[in-house]
């Protein structure tokens, strides 16, 4: 199943939220082109990033809740047994951004995956919180 998070603008965000049952969110998904930053995909290996990332808060109080955002802990707009959409308000992705920057200066996971997959967000979330986009994450749409 694969995972993936695009970031939406405020233009394709109104359609988004307008698309109140599981077929039109569906359909908005598979008509959506992001623009930029493009969408990024994560496979299976999102599990033991967000596990990582859920280790991390537990020993950065601080940082608990928004890292809990990151992959499945954000806003559900679809939670169906194997479709699911998660977002992470414009608001949010930049604190989110921001910390995970600083996870990865506080040096590199020893996971290879993990670095990649934190490395990728990071950017992804930063591109994101310039525009002030949302994020969202998906599981089982595309």
């Amino acid at each position: 199943m694969s995972a993936v998070f695009f970031a939406v603008d405020r233009e394709h965000a109104k359609p988004m939220f307008a698309a109140r049952e599981p077929a039109g969110l569906l359909e908005f998904f598979h008509g959506f082109v992001s623009t930029d930053p493009p969408q990024l995909v994560m496979e299976d290996h999102w599990t033991v990033i967000n596990e990582f990332l859920q280790q991390q808060g537990t020993s950065h109080e601080q940082w608990t809740m928004p890292l809990s955002m990151a992959f499945n802990g954000g806003r559900p707009l679809l939670d169906e047994s194997e479709r699911k959409v998660y977002l992470v308000r414009p608001d949010v992705v930049g604190f989110l951004g921001d910390i995970l920057k600083e996870l990865l200066n506080e040096g590199t996971p020893e996971d290879q995956l993990v670095f990649e997959g934190l490395t990728q967000m990071q950017d992804f979330y930063q591109q994101a919180a310039e525009r002030r986009q949302c994020v969202v994450f998906t599981i089982g749409i595309l």
